[in-house]
């Protein structure tokens, strides 16, 4: 698949809290000159999104099918709450960056 890098936050609930871990992903991405594209998107339409997905954080944990549906399309899963309360945010952020190069 051709334009497939990009990272996807999506939470349970509309998209005020993915929009906050997007935003916060997409600035420390800009201050390590990290060029990879970030969009909040709703949980909703998640099983469209992840196809042109390569890395998917998420808020409150997916449903078990769309953690299939990410591992069977090779989209690698991330929790986003450490982006929220500070706690591990640095081992995921660096898995995320990880994730960014493969």
């Amino acid at each position: 698949m051709a334009n497939k890098k990009r990272l996807i936050v999506a939470c349970g609930s509309g998209v005020a809290t993915s929009t906050t871990i997007a935003e916060k992903i997409k600035s420390k991405f800009e201050e390590d000159n990290v060029n990879y594209p970030v969009e909040a998107v709703d949980y909703k339409s998640i099983s469209n999104e992840l196809p042109s997905s390569s890395i998917y954080v998420f808020i409150a944990k997916p449903d078990q099918e769309v953690l299939d549906q990410a591992e069977s399309l090779g989209v690698k899963v991330f929790p986003g709450i450490p982006f929220l309360t500070g706690v591990g945010v640095e081992d995921i952020y660096n898995q995320i960056i990880e994730a960014t190069h493969e």
